[in-house]
């Protein structure tokens, strides 16, 4: 093995050898998903409690402004 692969083999299996994106980006993409899912929950509820109000009206504006 030449001497060349020997180092970046010990690069590549470092226990430091944590790049940014591998560390923080699956953290950011659950915590916007999360962020959406909270939304729409929100908006549901808020769907709910006008139907149960009868106000028909509102149950439409609110579901034509999907966030």
């Amino acid at each position: 093995m030449s001497s060349f692969r020997k180092v970046v083999d010990a690069i590549l299996t470092s226990k430091y050898n944590k790049p940014f994106p591998v560390t923080l980006i699956p953290s950011a993409i659950g915590y916007y998903l999360g962020l959406k899912q909270g939304e729409r929950q929100v908006q549901v509820l808020n769907e709910i409690r006008a139907l149960g109000e009868g106000d028909i009206a509102q149950v439409e504006r609110i579901a034509d402004q999907p966030k």
